[in-house]
């Protein structure tokens, strides 16, 4: 099973790509609110632009690193 960013790496601001359900793309997008405890299956979050889903990874910042925690 991958493991994927729990809720308490998460902090609002950062980017990251969420999964909406299993046929649907992955989104990119900030974080706005951290919605859910830690979960196997990837942290709930909601992003700014409305969307909610579970994180399946943080995106890299520009530069190619991986955002501040």
């Amino acid at each position: 099973m991958p493991e994927y960013p729990r809720p308490r790496e998460l902090e609002r601001g950062m980017t990251v790509e969420i999964e909406q359900g299993h046929d649907k793309e992955p989104i990119r997008g900030e974080v706005a609110t951290v919605l859910g405890e830690a979960d196997p299956n990837g942290a709930d979050v909601k992003l700014k632009s409305g969307a909610e889903g579970r994180v399946r990874r943080v995106v890299p910042s520009e530069g190619g690193r991986e955002q501040p925690r």
